[in-house]
């Protein structure tokens, strides 16, 4: 399907577009058999080169929460 079979979608506003969008992705049935967004996935493999490139820059979860807990104080 393309959003050339809508009907009169090319005369939808900007916001009638966006709530279609908005509708359609809360119809999905199984977003778990969805793939991930190419961004996550770009960020995911920026994330794994900078710890490979630094592995000593990466915080332990008990690193991590002991900085969480000493910001709240």
């Amino acid at each position: 399907m393309n959003v050339t079979d809508i009907p009169n979608f090319e005369q939808l506003t900007d916001l009638e577009r966006l709530e279609l969008a908005e509708q359609l992705a809360a119809s999905v049935r199984d977003p778990e058999s969805l793939p991930p967004p190419v961004a996550h996935r770009l960020v995911l493999e920026r994330r794994w080169a900078d710890y490979e490139r630094n592995p000593s820059a990466v915080l332990s979860s008990e690193q991590f929460w002991a900085k969480v807990d000493a910001l709240k104080e």
